[in-house]
């Protein structure tokens, strides 16, 4: 009897767990949410151009609220703050004017030799820092591209846009430097034709930093080289001499005068020392340079979009 008992005690427990098993799987069951395939994507994929433009459009505020909240930290944690975004570029241009100026003798036969260097080395220092930018960008925001999908090229627009708020007031301070020390010339009018020079050579940084952005994601040696191509850029673009000094050498002078840079820092002095609007063909030539590598080296970036992901 005993046995019995133990034997009906046994099937009711063991009826009664799989009662409660099936009850739990049938409260899981109905927590489940089943999703079409037609929905799923790759974080992986690269979409077509097209919907990869319109995706980043879409993060537009995105993009200028990072480049906001990112701008002007120049000497965040110093003793002089913000101040040096103002005495950065008064040392950096004390020093060149030492040593171009009165070391080297460069300066001789120019009559504004000092404001001449301090639109050269100001604007100049915007083309190699926004070359620069791109560099190890995709790696250094791996944490970001692993957490969230989203058009990466909005990474390089975002710091492109950042540098642009941060260049303002050098730009300025150069200019007001420039005019300070020419006083027997009253302030040119053309002074305003820096404004759309200034918006041109930051639609042509963005294009450069979309193509180092790519390479040295991939090929992080590649670092290196811009950096020596940044140096190099310093002796054929002008900011320290005029093109005259290379009239007994054509080759030099035609190399010198086809850098899109050279035409930039030339535009400038133009329009703030000589009181002249640049040329037709020089805005036309820095246009084509500008845009032509905006939309080059966008596709260039936007082709390898599928792979940033693996970056490590």
């Amino acid at each position: 009897m005993a046995g019995e008992s133990l034997s009906s005690d046994s099937a009711i427990a063991g009826s009664s767990n799989q009662e409660d098993l099936s009850a739990q799987r049938d409260g899981e069951d109905s927590n489940l949410v089943l999703v079409e395939n037609g929905h799923l994507f790759s974080l992986q994929s690269r979409p077509s151009i097209k919907k990869y433009s319109k995706d980043l459009w879409d993060r537009r505020y995105f993009i200028l609220t990072q480049a906001r909240a990112k701008s002007l930290r120049v000497g965040q944690d110093t003793f002089l703050g913000r101040l040096w975004i103002i005495l950065t570029p008064i040392i950096s241009i004390s020093i060149y004017a030492f040593i171009f100026g009165t070391v080297l003798h460069v300066s001789k036969g120019m009559d504004n030799f000092v404001g001449f260097l301090t639109l050269g080395v100001v604007y100049f220092g915007f083309f190699t820092k926004g070359i620069s930018s791109g560099s190890g960008l995709i790696k250094s925001s791996k944490s970001m591209i692993a957490a969230f999908a989203f058009p990466k090229a909005a990474l390089v627009m975002s710091i492109v846009l950042r540098q642009f708020i941060d260049n303002i007031t050098p730009a300025l301070i150069a200019i007001i430097g420039c005019v300070l020390l020419q006083l027997d010339q009253f302030p040119h009018w053309t002074m305003i034709f820096v404004v759309p020079l200034f918006f041109l050579s930051h639609v042509f940084i963005l294009g450069t930093s979309f193509i180092t952005a790519r390479v040295t994601a991939f090929v992080p040696d590649l670092k290196s080289l811009i950096s020596v191509i940044n140096r190099g850029l310093f002796f054929v673009s002008g900011v320290f001499f005029t093109i005259d000094r290379f009239q007994t050498n054509e080759t030099i002078s035609k190399i010198v005068q086809a850098n899109p840079i050279y035409q930039f820092l030339q535009a400038v002095r133009q329009c703030v020392m000589d009181g002249q609007i640049p040329s037709f063909q020089t805005w036309a030539y820095i246009s084509v340079w500008s845009f032509g590598l905006v939309i080059i080296g966008y596709i260039f970036f936007w082709q390898a979009e599928a792979r940033y992901s693996s970056v490590k």
